[in-house]
């Protein structure tokens, strides 16, 4: 397997590459907009990207996918019911995606956004996009139009997809999320890049809310700042015209 974790500092971002080096291919995770150490990483491991994959909708930083499937014509992937304006290969919850000798089981959970997924390669570890952190959830309220009704429907959403999905797989699984400590898309975040279900299980605040529903979505739904011109790099995700 290659696998690589890509940290950028200026807002706290995480993205990823998971390849077969025997095959000589390559996934790309959740890319930013500066798209060069995607293709200096590839190219020095003699890996061709043949997947490009939006664990969701970013809203607080600008998305490079477009501009990396141009480049190395790849398709990009999203859960089915992301509402993008250009053309992406949809998936849905349990399909297998295959990079050379690995496999990406696509798991569908809903909350930060309704397109949201978690990636779960070769039964080993977990991408969580903005679904888990370490120590801290995905926010449930950076929709381009956001009430209280659809900020507490996005929180039930979120329940459902940490305890009944993801915390129900063992705690050896390994968890690599999309931000890290200095985002604001979470509220406490840890600097540590990376976790496991158990650890996340004992030590994760929010995450102590397993047996009351009604106090986990009271705290999802208890404001904070949004990212800095979120609903602008929303709408320019999205693909569309005015943003």
């Amino acid at each position: 397997m290659f696998f690589r974790q890509l940290l950028h500092e200026e807002k706290a971002c995480l993205s990823y590459i998971v390849g077969c080096l025997s095959k000589g291919v390559a996934a790309v995770i959740d890319p930013q907009q500066d798209i060069q150490p995607y293709l200096h990483i590839t190219t020095q491991n003699h890996l061709n990207i043949t997947h490009i994959i939006e664990t969701h909708v970013q809203a607080d930083h600008y998305s490079g996918a477009e501009a990396l499937s141009k480049t190395v014509s790849a398709p990009i992937y999203f859960h089915r019911n992301a509402p993008v304006t250009f053309d992406y290969q949809k998936l849905k919850e349990n399909d297998v995606l295959t990079i050379g000798n690995r496999r990406i089981r696509v798991i569908h959970t809903p909350g930060h956004t309704d397109e949201s997924i978690t990636l779960f390669v070769d039964d080993w570890f977990l991408l969580t996009g903005d679904t888990l952190f370490v120590g801290d959830v995905g926010r449930v309220d950076l929709s381009l139009k956001t009430n209280s009704i659809d900020v507490r429907e996005k929180a039930k959403k979120l329940y459902d997809s940490l305890f009944n999905k993801l915390l129900k797989l063992p705690d050896y699984i390994e968890i690599y999320p999309g931000h890290y400590s200095g985002s604001l898309c979470g509220k406490s975040l840890d600097g540590k890049p990376s976790s496991t279900i158990g650890r996340e299980k004992r030590f994760n605040h929010t995450l102590q809310f397993s047996s009351d529903e009604d106090a986990f979505i009271k705290l999802m739904m208890t404001d904070a700042p949004p990212p800095p011109l979120y609903r602008k790099i929303k709408r320019k995700n999205l693909g569309l015209r005015s943003y």
